[in-house]
């Protein structure tokens, strides 16, 4: 809880320092807080919520931004009654500061603008020419996974695995998903990839160390865990720094793509402005 306070404190800080630098606000009813003449507006504090990924609707949070907001604007309105905007100092930041804030809108405009889908063909050509680099960072693994409300139905789907032909344990799995399982949609996607085994059960410990305790093939006994009751099989375990599948890594060869794309898109606006300012001549390196 302490944790999560103290992530939503900076989150909010962070966007109370955007409300401060919003034109003046006209004073409406619907307001949820005023200093002086500037109020901030009950939809601000809704996009306030929103923006926060962690941060839940509550009464608590509500409040939370509320008086950052007010304590962030008792002490903007102070540092212009002492006149510090006009130190020196104070402007320098505040020029860099407005270069920086309009050098990222311009840069966040261009990627929408020019929005980067890397296609199959591209997305193959950069694992074949960077498989090497693209070795498993942890070890991967498949499980085929299910989850009912009691424990007979639970043995019952497990029997049904245990008693599946090696050959057919996949059709006859997905089945047995349909037969017992209380979310069909979730067990079949997680059944049906590799997935970095770090990543494979993170909110259920005790299902996370059924599965490290298992080799490749095995079946864990029934695990019961938040009052259900789990069927989970590791059907195979690939280790650290093996090649991967492309399929396995689909997110990061996308991510890596669309790195490489917005960099050059980069590199082709910056020569751009530089060639028209040279040709303005507004342009001069010594």
């Amino acid at each position: 809880m302490q944790c999560r306070r103290s992530t939503l404190t900076l989150g909010a800080m962070f966007i109370v320092l955007l409300f401060a630098g919003c034109e003046k606000q006209d004073s409406t009813s619907n307001y949820v807080a005023r200093v002086g003449d500037r109020h901030l507006l009950r939809e601000e504090v809704d996009r306030a919520i929103h923006s926060i990924p962690i941060a839940q609707d509550s009464a608590e949070a509500r409040q939370q931004i509320v008086e950052q907001w007010v304590t962030n604007e008792l002490l903007h309105q102070e540092a212009q009654r002492l006149g510090l905007r006009q130190d020196a100092e104070v402007k320098r930041l505040l020029d860099e500061s407005e270069r920086s804030v309009l050098v990222n809108a311009f840069m966040s405009h261009l990627y929408e603008e020019n929005p980067i889908a890397p296609t199959p063909s591209e997305m193959q050509a950069y694992f074949e020419n960077h498989r090497e680099q693209l070795r498993l960072r942890e070890s991967f693994a498949r499980v085929r996974y299910l989850y009912c409300a009691d424990r007979a139905t639970a043995e019952a789907a497990r029997t049904m695995l245990q008693q599946a032909p090696p050959a057919a344990r996949d059709s006859i799995w997905s089945v047995a998903i349909d037969r017992y399982a209380i979310d069909a949609p979730v067990a079949k996607e997680i059944s049906s990839s590799f997935l970095p085994e770090s990543k494979i059960f993170l909110d259920k410990p005790p299902l996370r160390g059924a599965v490290s305790e298992l080799l490749g093939g095995q079946i864990a006994p029934v695990v019961e865990s938040d009052s259900l009751f789990h069927v989970v099989q590791l059907v195979e375990r690939i280790p650290a720094r093996t090649i991967p599948e492309p399929a396995w890594i689909e997110d990061e060869l996308v991510r890596r793509l669309v790195i490489q794309g917005r960099k050059q898109l980069y590199a082709r606006q910056v020569q751009r402005l530089r060639n028209e300012a040279l040709a303005r001549e507004d342009l001069e390196i010594r």
